[in-house]
């Protein structure tokens, strides 16, 4: 058995994470540690140095695309459920966006992500509305992953993001959501994978298998992660 399990994960999709690894820590006896970044970065560190064990991103086209650079085992993927697009607003929603015409409102200012797990999210949103061009005059900023894409939202620096329900559960203080209409909704998953440099395929199977049990699912479910749709 290793020393300790090495765990990354996209900041987004650490919290449930982490105390779900806690639980799994006093239970099996082992150390783990849990490494969060943006997907991009943890995905280029691990091929660097060949090193760690589990792997959890907000989206399965970065798993995809971490399977083809041979940095994931196949076959070991599971879905930790399933997140669901809002807008997200800074707490108290100052600017009192209740739905998609007024994010087309004239001065509002729209964050979007252009990277990680939200990445093209606000492009299939407005298409659905067939608002695009209405909603693109607005985009101010860009972001290259949840954690930069809130950020904008912390800093004032946008009045809404295209987000997921999850964020408000994440960061309850600093931020509120407005839901969209259930036909405009889109849906990703959270997904876990063994790394193929992984030193106890065996151990990290197991966490894997406590993530997807209904006392790990119940976990995510707390910070609003969904297992139906």
């Amino acid at each position: 058995m290793v020393d300790e399990l090495k765990i990354y994960s996209a900041g987004a999709v650490a919290p449930p994470l982490q105390e779900a690894v806690g639980v799994f820590e006093e239970r099996e006896g082992v150390t783990c540690r849990v490494i969060p970044g943006k997907p991009e970065a943890l995905l280029k560190a691990i091929r660097h140095i060949k090193k760690g064990d589990v792997i959890s991103c907000g989206a399965e086209y970065v798993h995809d695309e971490a399977e083809d650079i041979g940095v994931l085992i196949k076959g070991t993927r599971r879905s930790l459920g399933y997140r669901r697009s809002v807008i997200v607003v800074e707490k108290g929603n100052p600017k009192g966006i209740g739905s998609f015409e007024d994010l087309c409102g004239e001065g509002v200012r729209v964050g979007v992500a252009v990277g990680g797990c939200l990445k093209g999210v606000w492009d299939d949103v407005c298409s659905k509305a067939g608002l695009i061009e209405r909603i693109r005059g607005n985009i101010v900023e860009h972001a290259d992953a949840c954690g930069t894409l809130m950020g904008l939202i912390h800093s004032g620096r946008v009045d809404a993001v295209f987000g997921w329900n999850a964020f408000k559960n994440v960061w309850p203080d600093t931020c509120d959501v407005v839901e969209l209409p259930w036909d405009l909704q889109v849906y990703r998953s959270t997904a876990v994978q063994v790394i193929s440099y992984t030193q106890d395929r065996q151990l990290s199977e197991k966490l894997i298998d406590f993530l997807m049990s209904p006392e790990g699912r119940a976990i995510y479910e707390n910070y609003g992660w969904l297992h139906s749709v």
